[in-house]
């Protein structure tokens, strides 16, 4: 039996190094996933962080949801 994570199957659960880079469609170019190596530097703690705080707004009264709990 495989281990779920957030109730979450991990034998469905699709990544984008399965999807074959010429069947993946975008909405627009700025949402394109790109590459890169992360370092140990300013400029990636920078893009982590700005990263981080997107996806916290983007989901933020879900979070709030489960604080209350």
């Amino acid at each position: 039996m495989k281990p779920q994570y957030l109730g979450v199957s991990t034998m469905n659960k699709k990544r984008l190094a399965d999807i074959p880079p010429n069947s993946r469609s975008y909405q627009n170019e700025q949402a394109k996933v790109v590459p890169m190596q992360l370092q140990n530097n300013e400029a990636t703690k920078r893009l982590v962080l700005h990263s981080a705080k997107r996806v916290i707004a983007a989901h933020q009264a879900e979070l709030r949801k489960l604080a209350d709990k």
